[in-house]
């Protein structure tokens, strides 16, 4: 059965993730998660969206971004087929590196970004990589919590979270505070090939846009 279209709107807010082939390894040394991450910030130079989280994990990665006017497919495939190409010729693999489409969220809001925000930080420290999540190298937190100049990271990043040292301690209070919470319901979001977060209005909104744009495009 063919698949749909994404949720895809001007503006819209995703929280984006893929995995391994089998769960496999997609980065296996350090200088992948560099190449990987330069082409990540290539693709924000060409496409002109913004990144407000990024983890990379030993195999699968978790982007929470805004589009504009390029849709989300555009910009993960370039972004998938870029790395593909590269782990193909650095490893001599044959055949995809990523496990099917990539999933994808649809944000209606802040306070939904932060909840995935503190799951997306804690990822290392939940898999016993490092105990401190400032620790991990290959995630966005220290410029989200202002320990690094913003590089990756939009600079609207400051709106959702605040520039002064008081709202970033607290930011910094919340991430750190998941750490003995479960997690598992936002897991079982990733479950789901596309997903929307939000308000039941806004999931209904949603709804009637995809439905419009589905019957659009099969006219």
């Amino acid at each position: 059965m063919p698949r749909g279209p994404r949720f895809v709107f001007p503006n819209a807010f995703y929280h984006v993730f893929n995995r391994g082939i089998n769960k496999q390894p997609i980065f296996l040394a350090k200088a992948d998660y560099q190449f990987f991450l330069k082409k990540l910030l290539d693709l924000k130079k060409k496409y002109d969206h913004s990144i407000y989280a990024f983890c990379l994990m030993p195999n699968h990665f978790h982007i929470s971004m805004q589009t504009r006017k390029i849709t989300i497919s555009k910009i993960i495939a370039s972004l998938a087929t870029s790395y593909s190409m590269y782990f193909n010729r650095t490893y001599s693999h044959f055949g995809p590196v990523f496990q099917n489409r990539f999933k994808s969220i649809l944000i209606e809001n802040d306070s939904y970004f932060l909840k995935l925000s503190q799951y997306i930080y804690l990822n290392p420290v939940k898999a016993k990589l490092v105990a401190d999540p400032l620790a991990y190298e290959f995630s966005s937190i220290r410029e989200a919590l202002g320990k690094e100049p913003l590089h990756f990271l939009d600079e609207d990043i400051i709106r959702l979270i605040g520039q002064t040292k008081s709202s970033q301690e607290e930011y910094a209070q919340f991430i750190y505070g998941g750490v003995e919470e479960d997690l598992i319901e936002i897991e079982k979001l990733f479950e789901k090939e596309e997903v929307v977060l939000g308000s039941e209005r806004f999931a209904t909104l949603t709804q009637k846009k995809y439905l419009r744009r589905h019957l659009k495009n099969n006219a």
